[in-house]
């Protein structure tokens, strides 16, 4: 019984860690597009002053 017991928080356990190093691999790997597209906004809208100056 206490086997089992065992058996079952380390399944547990094994399951969160890899739940946590997905989550911590998805943003390390979305992390560079947000800060990627906030350059393109970034410029967009300084083309956008430049057009509207000629």
């Amino acid at each position: 019984m206490d086997l089992v017991i065992f058996g079952v928080v380390a399944v547990v356990g094994g399951v969160v860690a890899l739940l946590g190093f997905l989550i911590i691999l998805g943003r390390k790997v979305t992390e560079p597009n947000k800060e990627l597209q906030q350059k393109v906004e970034s410029l967009e809208d300084e083309m956008k002053r430049l057009k509207e100056k000629s």
